[in-house]
C-alpha cells in the first residue's frame, strides 16, 4: 500500500510538471519559435558533423593517429550519458533554462577544443561539447512537442528535422574552408560565438513557462528531485563498457585484464541503474514502466540501431574518400551533400505525409527499407567505382534517413502519454545517441582488427616495404601518402582500406534489416498520445505505458477528455 501511494504521487507529480509546460501557440508565434530551435539544431549539428572531414588533419597536429577515434566516441558518449537526464531535468528546471545552459557549455566546449594540445586534452574537451550537444538536440524538440499539437507535429518535426541536415551540410564545409585557411582550430572559435548569439534568439524568441512551473514545485525541491544515483551509475557504467569495445583487439588485447574488468565493472554499473530506476528516486530520469509498451520498445530498439548505423557512417564516410579515393576535405564534404541535403529535403516531406494521412508507421517503415537498401549498395564502394553512383547510393540513403531520423519522434510519442513526452524524446534520443557510441566503437575495432590482420600477412609483406607497413600501423586512422610507392603498391594499399571498410559496412547492414522488420510489429493508431485515445481503444496500451501499481492519475484524465 505505501508503495502504490509512493508511486502513484510520482506520477502525479510528473503529471503536474509534463503539464505545466503544456504551451500549444498559433501558427505565427510556432514559426517565430521553430526559426530558434532550427537555429540551435544547425550549430549542434554542424559542430557534431564538421569535425568528420577534419579527423585526418586532427590526428596528425595532435599526434593522435591511433586514437582519434575517441573523438567521436567521447563526444557520443557524453551526448548519450547526459541525453539521460536532460528529459527530466528540463520538467524539473524549465525547458529554455536547459537549452540555453546547454548552449553555453558547447560553446565552453568548442573554445577548448580549439585551444587542446594533445589528444586526451581534445577527447576531454569533445565530451564536454556533446554534453551541449545532447541537450540542444533533444531540448529543441522537447520544446516543439510543447507548442504543437501531436496532430501537428509532423509537419513541423519535418521543418526542424530539415535543419539537421542543413547543420550536417554545412559543418564539414565549414571545417574543410578553414582547415584550408590555416588551421582547423579556427572552426571551434568561430561556432562558440554563434551558440551565444542563438542563446539571445532563444531568451528573446521563446517563453520559458517560469511562472507555471514555480507554481508546481519550489526552488527547493528542484534540487531534491534530480535522480543523483541513477546519474553516477550511468555514466560510470556506459563510460566503462565503452572503453573495452572502442579499443579492443588495437590499442589492447581483448583478454587482456583492462578489458574483462571494465566489461564486468560497466555491466554491473548498468544492472545497478536499472535497479535504482526502479526502486529509488521519485522522478527517474527514465520511468521502466515506459518499456511495458512492446510497441515502444521496438521504436527505441530501432533508434539504437539506426543510431549506430548512421552516426558510425558520417565518421567513415570522409574515410573512405580521403584514404581510398584521395579527396581533399573540400571535395569530401562535397560529397556529404547528397546524404545531408537528401536527408533534409525528405524530413520535411515526410513530414508532410504524416500530418495529411494521420499515420506514421509507413513513413517510418519506407524509410527503412530504403536505408537498408542504400547499406547494402555500400558494397558496391571500391577504389575505382564511377562517383555519379556514388552519388546516387548517398540520395538513397538520405531519403532513407529522412523519411526515419525525425518521424520516429512522432512515433515514440504517439506510443506514450502526453505528460511524458519530455522523458519519452530524451530516452529516444539516449537509445539513438547510445547505438552511435557503440557503433563508432565497433566500426573502430572492425576497420583497425581489418587493417592490422590484413597487414600481418605474408601478402603484405611480399607487396610493401617493411617500414610502411610499420607506418601503417601507427596512422591507421590518417590520411596515407603513397609517395614511393609503385603503381601495384598504392593498388594494394588502397585496396586494404576497402576490404576493411566492407567489414564495417556488413556491420550496419544488418542493423537497419532489424529495423525495417521490427516496424511489422509496431502498432500505429494514429496522431494521438495513448491517454487522448477514446477510451475503449486506448485501454490495453495505457494500462502497459502506466504502471500497474496505481490507477492513471485524475490530470491526466481530464487531459485525456479535453484532447479527445
Amino acid at each position: 500500500m505505501v508503495l502504490e501511494k509512493a508511486i502513484s504521487k510520482s506520477d502525479d507529480l510528473a503529471d503536474k510538471l509534463g503539464d505545466a509546460h503544456c504551451n500549444i501557440l498559433s501558427t505565427k508565434r510556432i514559426l517565430v519559435c521553430l526559426s530558434a530551435l532550427a537555429l540551435a539544431s544547425v550549430i549542434s549539428f554542424a559542430d557534431q558533423t564538421g569535425i568528420t572531414v577534419g579527423l585526418p588533419q586532427i590526428a596528425e597536429d595532435l599526434n593522435a593517429q591511433n586514437t582519434i577515434n575517441w573523438a567521436g566516441t567521447a563526444s557520443l558518449l557524453a551526448n548519450t550519458v547526459c541525453q539521460v537526464l536532460f528529459g527530466r531535468m528540463s520538467d524539473i528546471f524549465g525547458r529554455k533554462n536547459v537549452l540555453m545552459a546547454c548552449l553555453l557549455i558547447l560553446a565552453i566546449g568548442d573554445i577548448a577544443c580549439a585551444v587542446a594540445r594533445t589528444g586526451v586534452q581534445f577527447f576531454i574537451f569533445r565530451a564536454l561539447a556533446g554534453i551541449g550537444n545532447g541537450g540542444v538536440s533533444s531540448l529543441s524538440m522537447v520544446i516543439l512537442s510543447d507548442i504543437v499539437t501531436l496532430k501537428q507535429r509532423g509537419k513541423f518535426q519535418g521543418i526542424l528535422g530539415s535543419s539537421v541536415g542543413i547543420g550536417n551540410a554545412i559543418g564539414p564545409f565549414l571545417m574543410a574552408g578553414f582547415i584550408r585557411a590555416g588551421t582547423w582550430r579556427g572552426f571551434y572559435y568561430f561556432l562558440a560565438p554563434m551558440c551565444v548569439v542563438v542563446m539571445v534568439a532563444i531568451y528573446f524568441l521563446i517563453d520559458g513557462r517560469g511562472k507555471e512551473l514555480n507554481g508546481v514545485i519550489s526552488r527547493k525541491e528542484k534540487f531534491k528531485k534530480i535522480d543523483y544515483l541513477g546519474s553516477l551509475t550511468i555514466t560510470a557504467g556506459l563510460t566503462l563498457v565503452l572503453v573495452p569495445i572502442s579499443g579492443g583487439g588495437s590499442s589492447y588485447l581483448w583478454s587482456s585484464a583492462l578489458v574483462i574488468v571494465t566489461f564486468i565493472i560497466g555491466g554491473l554499473l548498468c544492472i545497478a541503474f536499472i535497479i535504482v530506476e526502479w526502486k529509488i528516486p521519485e522522478l527517474p530520469m527514465i520511468p521502466l514502466r515506459l518499456f511495458k509498451n512492446p510497441s515502444l520498445c521496438l521504436l527505441f530498439a530501432s533508434n539504437f540501431f539506426f543510431g549506430a548505423s548512421y552516426f558510425s557512417f558520417t565518421y567513415y564516410l570522409p574515410y573512405y574518400f580521403q584514404v581510398v579515393k584521395g579527396k581533399d576535405t573540400i571535395h569530401t564534404s562535397i560529397f556529404v551533400l547528397p546524404l545531408v541535403l537528401t536527408q533534409a529535403i525528405m524530413s520535411v516531406v515526410a513530414g508532410q505525409i504524416i500530418s495529411y494521412s494521420g499515420r506514421y508507421l509507413y513513413v517510418v517503415m519506407a524509410g527503412f527499407a530504403t536505408w537498408t537498401l542504400g547499406n547494402g549498395l555500400l558494397l558496391l564502394w571500391d577504389r575505382n567505382l564511377n562517383d555519379g553512383i556514388i552519388i546516387l547510393i548517398l540520395l538513397i540513403m538520405g531519403s532513407g534517413v529522412g523519411f526515419s531520423f525525425q518521424p520516429s519522434m512522432v512515433a515514440v510519442q504517439a506510443q506514450a502519454r502526453k505528460a511524458d513526452r519530455a522523458v519519452v524524446i530524451s530516452t529516444r534520443n539516449v537509445m539513438r545517441s547510445l547505438g552511435g557510441c557503440i557503433g563508432i566503437a565497433l566500426g573502430s575495432t572492425i576497420v583497425s582488427n581489418s587493417m592490422l590482420s590484413q597487414l600481418n600477412t605474408t601478402k603484405a609483406h611480399d607487396m610493401l616495404p617493411l617500414s610502411y607497413i610499420e607506418s601503417l600501423k601507427a596512422n591507421i586512422y590518417s590520411k596515407v601518402s603513397t609517395d614511393g610507392l609503385n603503381i601495384a603498391q598504392q593498388t594494394y594499399v588502397k585496396d586494404l582500406y576497402v576490404k576493411a571498410l566492407h567489414n564495417y559496412f556488413y556491420m550496419i547492414i544488418p542493423f537497419m534489416g532489424f529495423c525495417l522488420l521490427s516496424c511489422f510489429f509496431v502498432k500505429d493508431r494514429g496522431l494521438c498520445c495513448l491517454d487522448e485515445l477514446p477510451e475503449a481503444v486506448n485501454k490495453e496500451d495505457l494500462e502497459s505505458s502506466a504502471s500497474s501499481h496505481y490507477p492513471i492519475s485524475t490530470s491526466t484524465s481530464r487531459t485525456s477528455r479535453a484532447n479527445v
